[in-house]
Protein backbone atom coordinates (compact mmCIF):
# COMPACT_ATOMS: atom_id res chain seq x y z
CA UNK A 1 0.00 0.00 0.00
CA UNK A 2 1.40 3.47 -0.87
CA UNK A 3 2.72 5.74 1.85
CA UNK A 4 0.75 8.84 2.76
CA UNK A 5 1.30 11.48 0.04
CA UNK A 6 1.40 14.33 2.58
CA UNK A 7 4.29 12.71 4.44
CA UNK A 8 6.23 12.21 1.21
CA UNK A 9 5.52 15.79 0.13
CA UNK A 10 6.74 17.16 3.47
CA UNK A 11 9.97 15.13 3.33
CA UNK A 12 10.68 16.21 -0.25
CA UNK A 13 10.08 19.86 0.70
CA UNK A 14 12.53 19.55 3.58
CA UNK A 15 15.22 17.89 1.48
CA UNK A 16 15.06 19.55 -1.95
CA UNK A 17 14.51 23.15 -3.08
CA UNK A 18 11.94 22.21 -5.72
CA UNK A 19 8.17 22.80 -6.00
CA UNK A 20 6.28 19.73 -4.80
CA UNK A 21 2.48 19.73 -5.09
CA UNK A 22 -0.30 17.20 -4.79
CA UNK A 23 -3.20 17.31 -7.27
CA UNK A 24 -6.44 15.57 -6.39
CA UNK A 25 -7.76 15.51 -9.97
CA UNK A 26 -7.93 12.20 -11.82
CA UNK A 27 -4.55 11.14 -13.19
CA UNK A 28 -4.00 11.30 -16.93
CA UNK A 29 -1.49 8.46 -16.93
CA UNK A 30 -1.15 5.17 -15.08
CA UNK A 31 2.65 5.43 -15.02
CA UNK A 32 5.12 8.13 -13.90
CA UNK A 33 6.14 10.51 -16.65
CA UNK A 34 8.33 13.51 -17.36
CA UNK A 35 6.87 16.53 -19.08
CA UNK A 36 8.59 19.56 -20.55
CA UNK A 37 6.79 22.86 -19.91
CA UNK A 38 7.65 26.47 -20.74
CA UNK A 39 8.89 26.97 -17.17
CA UNK A 40 10.95 23.76 -17.14
CA UNK A 41 10.56 20.02 -16.57
CA UNK A 42 7.99 18.44 -14.25
CA UNK A 43 7.92 14.90 -12.94
CA UNK A 44 4.47 13.35 -12.35
CA UNK A 45 3.77 10.31 -10.16
CA UNK A 46 0.25 8.85 -10.19
CA UNK A 47 -1.03 8.06 -6.70
CA UNK A 48 -3.13 4.93 -7.07
CA UNK A 49 -4.68 5.07 -3.61
CA UNK A 50 -7.06 7.94 -4.40
CA UNK A 51 -6.60 8.86 -8.05
CA UNK A 52 -4.47 11.97 -7.58
CA UNK A 53 -0.89 12.67 -8.59
CA UNK A 54 2.29 14.09 -7.11
CA UNK A 55 4.02 16.79 -9.19
CA UNK A 56 7.68 17.67 -8.75
CA UNK A 57 8.58 20.89 -10.52
CA UNK A 58 8.48 22.68 -12.83
CA UNK A 59 12.22 23.25 -12.61
CA UNK A 60 14.35 24.99 -15.20
CA UNK A 61 17.59 23.45 -16.45
CA UNK A 62 19.55 26.32 -14.88
CA UNK A 63 18.20 25.50 -11.42
CA UNK A 64 17.97 21.72 -11.71
CA UNK A 65 19.03 19.41 -14.53
CA UNK A 66 16.57 16.98 -16.05
CA UNK A 67 18.69 14.06 -14.79
CA UNK A 68 18.66 15.43 -11.23
CA UNK A 69 14.89 15.86 -11.38
CA UNK A 70 14.50 12.25 -12.57
CA UNK A 71 16.67 11.09 -9.66
CA UNK A 72 14.52 13.02 -7.18
CA UNK A 73 11.38 11.67 -8.86
CA UNK A 74 12.71 8.11 -8.64
CA UNK A 75 13.37 8.63 -4.93
CA UNK A 76 9.86 9.99 -4.43
CA UNK A 77 8.45 6.99 -6.27
CA UNK A 78 10.35 4.65 -3.98
CA UNK A 79 9.12 6.57 -0.91
CA UNK A 80 5.55 6.12 -2.10
CA UNK A 81 5.62 2.54 -3.37
CA UNK A 82 8.80 0.95 -1.94
CA UNK A 83 9.67 -0.06 -5.50
CA UNK A 84 12.49 1.05 -7.77
CA UNK A 85 11.56 2.99 -10.88
CA UNK A 86 13.14 2.29 -14.25
CA UNK A 87 14.36 5.85 -14.85
CA UNK A 88 15.72 4.92 -18.30
CA UNK A 89 12.19 4.30 -19.53
CA UNK A 90 11.34 7.93 -18.83
CA UNK A 91 13.97 9.06 -21.32
CA UNK A 92 12.29 7.10 -24.13
CA UNK A 93 9.48 8.63 -26.22
CA UNK A 94 6.15 7.42 -24.94
CA UNK A 95 3.08 6.92 -27.12
CA UNK A 96 1.00 7.93 -24.13
CA UNK A 97 2.47 11.42 -23.67
CA UNK A 98 0.79 13.07 -26.69
CA UNK A 99 -2.53 11.75 -25.36
CA UNK A 100 -1.73 13.18 -21.94
CA UNK A 101 -0.95 16.60 -23.41
CA UNK A 102 -4.11 16.47 -25.52
CA UNK A 103 -6.21 15.59 -22.48
CA UNK A 104 -4.70 18.44 -20.46
CA UNK A 105 -5.46 20.87 -23.26
CA UNK A 106 -9.07 19.68 -23.40
CA UNK A 107 -9.46 20.25 -19.67
CA UNK A 108 -9.16 24.00 -20.25
CA UNK A 109 -12.15 24.04 -22.63
CA UNK A 110 -15.46 24.95 -21.01
CA UNK A 111 -17.96 24.96 -23.86
CA UNK A 112 -17.60 23.42 -27.31
CA UNK A 113 -20.69 24.87 -28.94
CA UNK A 114 -20.71 27.89 -31.25
CA UNK A 115 -19.98 31.05 -29.20
CA UNK A 116 -23.16 32.63 -30.60
CA UNK A 117 -25.31 30.29 -28.51
CA UNK A 118 -23.44 31.18 -25.34
CA UNK A 119 -23.52 34.91 -26.10
CA UNK A 120 -27.25 34.80 -26.76
CA UNK A 121 -27.87 33.21 -23.36
CA UNK A 122 -25.79 35.75 -21.45
CA UNK A 123 -27.25 38.62 -23.47
CA UNK A 124 -30.61 37.67 -21.95
CA UNK A 125 -29.09 37.99 -18.47
CA UNK A 126 -27.52 41.35 -19.31
CA UNK A 127 -30.93 42.51 -20.58
CA UNK A 128 -32.70 41.26 -17.43
CA UNK A 129 -35.03 38.79 -19.20
CA UNK A 130 -35.41 35.62 -17.09
CA UNK A 131 -38.07 34.05 -19.32
CA UNK A 132 -35.76 34.27 -22.33
CA UNK A 133 -32.93 32.81 -20.22
CA UNK A 134 -35.14 29.81 -19.48
CA UNK A 135 -35.99 29.39 -23.16
CA UNK A 136 -32.35 29.58 -24.18
CA UNK A 137 -31.39 26.95 -21.61
CA UNK A 138 -34.17 24.63 -22.78
CA UNK A 139 -32.99 24.89 -26.38
CA UNK A 140 -29.29 24.51 -25.50
CA UNK A 141 -27.86 21.38 -27.21
CA UNK A 142 -26.64 19.29 -24.30
CA UNK A 143 -24.40 17.14 -26.46
CA UNK A 144 -22.26 20.19 -27.28
CA UNK A 145 -21.39 20.92 -23.66
CA UNK A 146 -17.78 20.40 -22.64
CA UNK A 147 -16.33 17.57 -20.59
CA UNK A 148 -14.64 18.74 -17.42
CA UNK A 149 -14.64 15.44 -15.51
CA UNK A 150 -14.41 12.34 -17.67
CA UNK A 151 -15.07 9.70 -15.02
CA UNK A 152 -17.94 11.30 -13.11
CA UNK A 153 -21.11 12.56 -14.83
CA UNK A 154 -22.33 14.49 -11.76
CA UNK A 155 -18.93 16.13 -11.23
CA UNK A 156 -18.83 17.10 -14.90
CA UNK A 157 -22.27 18.71 -14.63
CA UNK A 158 -21.25 20.55 -11.47
CA UNK A 159 -18.16 21.95 -13.18
CA UNK A 160 -20.21 23.12 -16.16
CA UNK A 161 -22.82 24.69 -13.86
CA UNK A 162 -20.11 26.54 -11.92
CA UNK A 163 -18.66 27.81 -15.20
CA UNK A 164 -22.11 29.00 -16.32
CA UNK A 165 -22.72 30.80 -13.02
CA UNK A 166 -19.32 32.49 -13.20
CA UNK A 167 -20.11 33.80 -16.69
CA UNK A 168 -23.64 34.77 -15.60
CA UNK A 169 -22.16 36.77 -12.71
CA UNK A 170 -20.10 38.83 -15.14
CA UNK A 171 -23.07 39.27 -17.47
CA UNK A 172 -25.25 40.48 -14.58
CA UNK A 173 -22.60 42.99 -13.49
CA UNK A 174 -22.43 44.24 -17.09
CA UNK A 175 -26.22 44.57 -16.93
CA UNK A 176 -25.99 46.90 -13.94
CA UNK A 177 -26.14 44.58 -10.92
CA UNK A 178 -23.96 45.67 -8.00
CA UNK A 179 -20.76 43.56 -8.05
CA UNK A 180 -20.98 42.69 -4.36
CA UNK A 181 -24.51 41.37 -4.72
CA UNK A 182 -23.59 39.51 -7.92
CA UNK A 183 -20.57 37.82 -6.32
CA UNK A 184 -22.56 36.98 -3.18
CA UNK A 185 -25.23 35.31 -5.31
CA UNK A 186 -22.51 33.46 -7.20
CA UNK A 187 -20.94 32.15 -3.98
CA UNK A 188 -24.30 30.99 -2.61
CA UNK A 189 -25.33 29.16 -5.78
CA UNK A 190 -21.93 27.52 -6.22
CA UNK A 191 -22.08 26.25 -2.63
CA UNK A 192 -25.55 24.82 -3.30
CA UNK A 193 -24.31 23.18 -6.51
CA UNK A 194 -21.52 21.42 -4.62
CA UNK A 195 -24.09 19.97 -2.19
CA UNK A 196 -26.29 18.44 -4.91
CA UNK A 197 -26.21 14.65 -5.30
CA UNK A 198 -28.94 14.37 -7.93
CA UNK A 199 -28.40 15.29 -11.59
CA UNK A 200 -31.97 16.50 -12.14
CA UNK A 201 -31.87 18.73 -9.05
CA UNK A 202 -28.51 20.11 -10.18
CA UNK A 203 -29.82 21.08 -13.62
CA UNK A 204 -32.89 22.68 -12.02
CA UNK A 205 -30.64 24.70 -9.66
CA UNK A 206 -28.49 25.92 -12.56
CA UNK A 207 -31.60 27.18 -14.36
CA UNK A 208 -32.82 28.84 -11.16
CA UNK A 209 -29.44 30.54 -10.66
CA UNK A 210 -29.20 31.98 -14.17
CA UNK A 211 -32.82 33.17 -14.07
CA UNK A 212 -32.19 34.76 -10.65
CA UNK A 213 -29.32 36.83 -12.11
CA UNK A 214 -31.63 38.01 -14.91
CA UNK A 215 -34.35 38.81 -12.34
CA UNK A 216 -31.98 40.99 -10.32
CA UNK A 217 -30.82 42.84 -13.44
CA UNK A 218 -34.47 43.38 -14.35
CA UNK A 219 -35.12 44.88 -10.91
CA UNK A 220 -32.20 47.27 -11.38
CA UNK A 221 -33.37 48.34 -14.82
CA UNK A 222 -36.95 48.80 -13.59
CA UNK A 223 -35.89 50.85 -10.59
CA UNK A 224 -34.58 54.18 -11.85
CA UNK A 225 -33.60 55.63 -8.48
CA UNK A 226 -32.13 59.04 -7.90
CA UNK A 227 -28.50 59.15 -6.75
CA UNK A 228 -29.34 59.63 -3.05
CA UNK A 229 -32.00 56.90 -2.95
CA UNK A 230 -29.73 54.52 -4.83
CA UNK A 231 -27.03 55.24 -2.24
CA UNK A 232 -29.55 54.60 0.54
CA UNK A 233 -30.63 51.26 -0.98
CA UNK A 234 -27.00 50.18 -1.33
CA UNK A 235 -26.18 51.24 2.24
CA UNK A 236 -29.12 49.24 3.62
CA UNK A 237 -27.95 46.15 1.77
CA UNK A 238 -24.37 46.59 3.01
CA UNK A 239 -25.42 47.04 6.66
CA UNK A 240 -28.31 44.59 6.90
CA UNK A 241 -26.87 42.94 10.02
CA UNK A 242 -26.62 46.27 11.85
CA UNK A 243 -29.27 48.42 13.52
CA UNK A 244 -30.80 50.66 10.85
CA UNK A 245 -32.97 53.67 11.64
CA UNK A 246 -34.49 56.42 9.52
CA UNK A 247 -32.49 59.06 11.41
CA UNK A 248 -29.23 57.17 10.89
CA UNK A 249 -29.89 56.88 7.15
CA UNK A 250 -30.93 60.52 6.89
CA UNK A 251 -27.78 61.67 8.72
CA UNK A 252 -25.63 59.52 6.43
CA UNK A 253 -27.27 61.07 3.35
CA UNK A 254 -27.42 64.57 4.87
CA UNK A 255 -31.18 64.68 4.28
CA UNK A 256 -34.18 65.58 6.40
CA UNK A 257 -35.68 62.30 7.78
CA UNK A 258 -39.25 63.19 6.76
CA UNK A 259 -38.15 64.16 3.26
CA UNK A 260 -36.03 60.98 2.91
CA UNK A 261 -38.97 58.84 4.03
CA UNK A 262 -41.28 60.43 1.45
CA UNK A 263 -38.74 60.25 -1.40
CA UNK A 264 -37.85 56.64 -0.61
CA UNK A 265 -41.49 55.54 -0.67
CA UNK A 266 -42.09 57.47 -3.89
CA UNK A 267 -39.11 55.95 -5.74
CA UNK A 268 -38.88 52.44 -4.26
CA UNK A 269 -42.60 51.87 -3.84
CA UNK A 270 -42.57 51.01 -0.12
CA UNK A 271 -41.57 52.66 3.18
CA UNK A 272 -37.97 52.31 4.33
CA UNK A 273 -38.96 50.14 7.30
CA UNK A 274 -40.88 47.73 5.03
CA UNK A 275 -37.98 47.60 2.57
CA UNK A 276 -35.49 46.74 5.33
CA UNK A 277 -37.82 44.06 6.64
CA UNK A 278 -38.19 42.62 3.13
CA UNK A 279 -34.41 42.39 2.67
CA UNK A 280 -33.97 40.81 6.09
CA UNK A 281 -36.54 38.13 5.30
CA UNK A 282 -34.70 37.41 2.03
CA UNK A 283 -31.48 37.15 4.04
CA UNK A 284 -33.19 34.85 6.54
CA UNK A 285 -34.28 32.60 3.67
CA UNK A 286 -30.68 32.45 2.50
CA UNK A 287 -29.42 31.54 5.99
CA UNK A 288 -32.12 28.91 6.43
CA UNK A 289 -31.21 27.31 3.09
CA UNK A 290 -27.45 27.39 3.37
CA UNK A 291 -26.58 27.17 7.09
CA UNK A 292 -27.60 25.15 10.14
CA UNK A 293 -27.87 28.22 12.38
CA UNK A 294 -30.79 28.10 14.82
CA UNK A 295 -33.93 30.15 14.24
CA UNK A 296 -33.21 32.07 17.43
CA UNK A 297 -29.71 32.96 16.21
CA UNK A 298 -30.97 34.09 12.79
CA UNK A 299 -33.71 36.11 14.47
CA UNK A 300 -31.13 37.91 16.66
CA UNK A 301 -28.67 38.40 13.78
CA UNK A 302 -31.29 40.20 11.70
CA UNK A 303 -32.61 42.34 14.59
CA UNK A 304 -36.13 40.92 14.98
CA UNK A 305 -37.57 41.57 18.45
CA UNK A 306 -38.22 37.92 19.27
CA UNK A 307 -38.64 34.56 17.56
CA UNK A 308 -42.43 34.75 17.62
CA UNK A 309 -42.41 38.09 15.77
CA UNK A 310 -39.80 36.78 13.34
CA UNK A 311 -41.96 33.74 12.55
CA UNK A 312 -45.03 35.95 12.05
CA UNK A 313 -43.25 38.31 9.63
CA UNK A 314 -41.53 35.45 7.81
CA UNK A 315 -44.83 33.64 7.25
CA UNK A 316 -46.43 36.86 6.02
CA UNK A 317 -43.72 37.22 3.35
CA UNK A 318 -43.32 33.58 2.34
CA UNK A 319 -46.50 31.76 3.34
CA UNK A 320 -44.40 29.35 5.43
CA UNK A 321 -42.94 29.31 8.90
CA UNK A 322 -39.12 29.46 9.03
CA UNK A 323 -38.99 25.84 10.20
CA UNK A 324 -41.23 24.64 7.35
CA UNK A 325 -39.23 26.70 4.85
CA UNK A 326 -35.98 25.06 5.99
CA UNK A 327 -37.49 21.58 5.74
CA UNK A 328 -38.58 22.23 2.13
CA UNK A 329 -35.42 24.07 1.01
Amino acid sequence: MPNDWSTVTRLLHQTFSIPVTYQSESTLSSVPYLKEETSGYSFFIPFEDNGGMLQLGPASETNLSKEKLINIGSLAYYMLYQQELDAAALQKPSLELPMIQSAENRQNITFHHHPYLEEKLFDCIRAGKPELVKKQLQSFPDELSGTLAKQNVLRNRKNLAITAITLATRAAINGGLAPELAFTMSDVYIQQIEEKTNLSALIHLQTEALCAFADKVNEIKAGTYSRKIAHCVHYIYQHLYEVLTLKQLADMLKMNPTYLSARFKQEVGMPIRTYIQHLRIEEAKLLLRTTDQSLLHICALLHFHDQSYFTKVFKKHTGLTPRKFREQA
